[in-house]
């Protein structure tokens, strides 16, 4: 998902951002890339040069987000509704990756999947404190699907406790998002 304003960082995309040696959102591409989603991945972004960090980059579909401002409900349907239309209608499970997550690694990502089976809800969270990448299984499509203007996934986590499984991760770096230009330079000057 790479159709956020980035607010925080004032005019500047921060998944445009040099971190590290490349563009921070080209992280997550090349994570979800490396995995084996057998039903693709869907690179959702709002600006051209925001998606044009995906070339490159094997089995990355990008679509356009043209709505941007109906928050990340938005993503979350034309993430689902490409899938439906492509090659993966009958889908299991849907995982959502942020792009801003530089530190996020394959093997955080498969301990979420492992835990997935239907009517579940997989959550990593480190000392309570939850984050991303959430995976939902396929069951829940409508309820995705349904969710209206401010509304994130995270309310069908709070309407189904019972499918919710938690990984819990014990290094806080893998779960740090960049939000700031403060945590921006924070991270960028962390040993990963």
């Amino acid at each position: 998902m790479a159709s956020g304003y980035s607010e925080r960082f004032g005019r500047q995309n921060k998944l445009l951002l040099p971190f590290r040696g490349k563009p921070l959102a080209r992280y997550t591409l090349e994570l979800a890339a490396a995995m084996d989603f057998s039903g693709g991945v869907y690179y959702i972004a709002a600006s051209d040069k925001v998606a044009a960090l995906a070339a490159g980059i094997p089995g990355i579909n990008v679509i356009k987000n043209t709505a941007p401002e109906k928050g990340l409900r938005e993503s979350v349907r034309l993430g689902i509704e490409a899938c439906g239309l492509a090659a993966c209608p009958a889908a299991d499970y849907f995982i959502f990756f942020p792009c801003d997550m530089p530190f996020l690694d394959t093997f955080t990502v498969q301990r979420i999947l492992d835990e997935r089976e239907p009517g579940c809800i997989v959550e990593p969270r480190f000392r309570e404190e939850p984050g991303n990448p959430g995976l939902f299984s396929a069951v829940f499509r409508d309820e995705l699907l349904s969710l209206k203007e401010g509304e994130t996934p995270r309310l069908i986590k709070t309407r189904h406790p019972e499918a919710l499984r938690v990984i819990e991760i014990t290094n806080p770096q893998i779960l740090r998002d960049i939000d700031d230009d403060e945590t921006f330079i924070q991270l960028h000057h962390t040993v990963k």
